[in-house]
């Protein structure tokens, strides 16, 4: 979404580099996070730039995209990591920054609680935890087990209940939701995490934009094609 002007209440961010097609894509990825593109520099918060190209005069923060380490300022390697990314934004535009992506989801989940099981939905995920919606209220501090397909593969995961919120506290949420943070087993199943929330940003991008997988501005972004492979490598 384009807008002219600055307007303190909307995070706007500028993209500008010389693929304009990467440009696209990444303002809509930029838009999916509630991030506003803007071509007016001085209307920017933030600018994301390929490095070396000269900017005008702005007052904006900016996050240089460089294959080489730079000495000094803001910088992201490319290929870029969207979860740096998208905390490097979160960093300079809000006081409390979120650390990891969060993704809508309509995922169908199986759940125990003690020795009930129940079924429910995965809604939102991000690479820590999520929000599901289920039948019951779970008490704060319960250990919930987890059982989700994501990406071809079935997922056992050991979760924490951190918050629960009561179904009909907004007109349109008819079961209770449970806020979960993940408890795996490794460090390496929370990078899977971020690595499949991070495949589908670009994949729902590129699906509204019009961009096909081959396209060579995708070459800006590491891409996971299948987070879980190498783990049965």
């Amino acid at each position: 979404m384009l807008l002219g002007g600055r307007q303190p209440d909307i995070k706007q961010v500028a993209v500008v580099t010389r693929n304009l097609q990467f440009n696209k894509l990444l303002s809509r990825i930029l838009a999916d996070w509630k991030f506003f593109t803007v071509a007016d520099l001085s209307a920017a918060n933030v600018i994301i730039a390929e490095h070396g190209l000269g900017l005008p005069a702005h007052d904006a923060h900016v996050i240089w995209l460089t294959s080489m380490p730079l000495p000094v300022g803001s910088f992201l390697m490319v290929p870029i990591c969207l979860t740096q990314l998208y905390h490097s934004l979160e960093i300079h535009l809000f006081p409390i920054p979120r650390r990891h992506i969060r993704v809508a989801m309509e995922t169908a989940v199986d759940l125990q609680l003690d020795n009930n099981r129940f079924a429910g939905q995965l809604v939102s995920l991000s690479g820590r935890g999520g929000r599901i919606a289920c039948a019951h209220e779970i008490p704060c501090g319960k250990m919930l087990h987890i059982e989700v397909k994501l990406a071809g593969r079935f997922l056992k995961i050991q979760s924490e209940v951190l918050y629960c919120i009561p179904a009909g506290d907004s007109s349109s949420r008819l079961q209770p939701h449970v806020g979960v943070l993940f408890k795996p087993s490794n460090d390496y199943d929370f990078d899977m995490f971020r690595r499949f929330i991070e495949k589908i940003c670009i994949e729902r991008a590129c699906a509204r934009e019009g961009i096909l997988s081959t396209d060579l501005c995708l070459t800006w972004l590491d891409v996971t094609t299948n987070p879980w492979v190498a783990k049965d490598a």
